[in-house]
């Protein structure tokens, strides 16, 4: 049986939390990892009318590319929002998975399916990320119980690498140790130096994992006293970041792009900038609210910049710069997250059945 666990680890390796903004809050934000899910209901984001059809459809778990919860709750009463449904969720025993500007930034994540659902072509991230939070976990286990530890530490987080887990290596060596009166140890005697086989087992572990990644340690390692170091890592990123920016096949215009966006994500509730008639091929966007990223679209040499949320003085910036926008709104633009995420765990837990919530645009334009 899956449990809530499984779904986010599966989730982390296509969105790791490490790519979240910091001010985002994503991941488990209501329920207990260890609660059994036969059901998942996807959605945008968790409103009343959501959390009615996860009632309907028996679904212990929600999974919301929005998250319910921004910053800390001071209290637990019914506020008529954010609270109430938190509580109804704890309520009815339903678990909360939230993925979201991780999901926005990853390699293969939203605006990567958004890109995708556009034909863009060689597209490479609008604002790369230039160095992820990682760092190197390294180990001493005796033989007996590497393959125990290896197991507990990469289900808690660790061994991530692309697409590619439990990512582990391991050196084979001598401890020391001499264990002192009133102590316990698993191997060896009090005044006694004690040499034992050991392997050095060293693995990658996302900053956000730490914490679960270290208690898994200290569980499945038989030593008191568990040795273990950790190293700050700088690696690069390939291909994650906010935004895409790519080329058309074939040279369009404005206008024609615009109904092809209309097309592909469903919505008449489009807003142009610029003349129709302006010549199109390269092609920046940002799923959500993009408005901010305006100006790098433009040094980027877009022709035009797509995204969710554009406010008055920059589309007059736009017009001003001669960089045709469309602004599709923010339901229209993430709302393509569900079929991501329904589609990704399909694939990675075919035992998981998988509903996507049915969901209208808030803001009626």
């Amino acid at each position: 049986m899956l449990t809530v666990h499984n779904i986010q680890t599966a989730l982390d390796a296509l969105a790791p939390p490490a790519l979240a903004e910091s001010w985002d809050n994503v991941g488990l934000l209501v329920g207990d990892a260890r609660q059994a899910v036969r059901t998942a209901l996807i959605a945008l984001d968790a409103s009343v009318e959501v959390l009615e059809q996860a009632t309907a459809q028996s679904a212990e778990l929600l999974i919301t590319h929005h998250p319910l919860v921004f910053s800390g709750i001071k209290r637990l009463v019914d506020d008529g929002g954010t609270v109430a449904l938190a509580c109804r969720l704890v309520r009815e025993g339903r678990a909360l998975l939230a993925a979201h500007t991780n999901l926005d930034a990853a390699p293969d994540g939203l605006n990567s399916y958004v890109a995708d659902l556009l034909g863009l072509r060689d597209v490479r991230p609008l604002l790369p990320t230039e160095a992820r939070a990682l760092l190197k976990l390294v180990v001493y286990v005796p033989e007996t119980h590497v393959d125990a530890v290896r197991a507990a530490i990469c289900a808690a987080g660790a061994g991530q690498i692309g697409h590619y887990g439990e990512c582990t290596f391991g050196a084979p060596g001598t401890g020391t140790f001499r264990p002192e009166e009133g102590t316990h140890p698993y191997l060896g005697t009090a005044g006694a130096l004690e040499r034992v086989p050991e392997i050095r087992l060293e693995t990658v572990v996302p900053t956000a994992a730490l914490r679960s990644v270290l208690a898994a340690l200290e569980t499945s390692h038989p030593y008191e006293e568990v040795a273990y170091d950790l190293f700050r890592l700088e690696n690069a990123w390939p291909n994650a970041g906010l935004g895409r920016i790519g080329q058309l096949a074939a040279p369009t215009t404005a206008g024609d792009f615009l109904a092809t966006v209309q097309a592909v994500l469903g919505t008449d509730r489009l807003a142009l900038v610029g003349e129709r008639q302006r010549p199109v091929q390269r092609v920046a966007l940002c799923t959500g609210a993009g408005g901010d990223f305006l100006d790098r679209a433009w040094r980027a040499g877009a022709d035009l910049y797509l995204t969710g949320e554009v406010k008055h003085h920059q589309a007059l910036v736009a017009a001003q710069r001669g960089l045709a926008v469309i602004d599709a709104g923010h339901f229209a633009t993430e709302r393509p997250a569900v079929a991501l995420l329904a589609d990704y765990l399909a694939a990675q837990l075919p035992e998981l059945n998988i509903i996507r919530a049915v969901e209208c645009d808030p803001l009626q334009r």
